[in-house]
């Protein structure tokens, strides 16, 4: 759980999902702004394409939720939160 959460401010729990959409979408303006034409010819378009790929590679992998559920013996409410 982050440290910072929008409860805390008087914030409804969908401020941080449009918090982090908007930090989203900055960053990725950020790459096309700064992503020019590097030799070889090759365009802002494809060098875009090629950062986005190279994040995805260093995602972790998705965890299986139905399997996490399935183990979990005491289903307090943290835990059903964390989930």
């Amino acid at each position: 759980m982050p440290s910072e959460q929008p409860a805390m401010f008087g914030l409804h729990a969908n401020a941080e999902i449009n918090y982090l959409t908007s930090l989203c979408d900055k960053i990725f303006d950020t790459i096309m702004n700064i992503s020019g034409k590097v030799g070889g010819g090759s365009s802002n378009e494809n060098q875009l394409f090629n950062t986005l790929m190279d994040y995805k590679k260093r995602l972790p992998e998705e965890f299986n939720l139905n399997e996490i559920d399935s183990r979990i013996k005491d289903k307090s409410p943290n835990v059903v939160v964390c989930l």
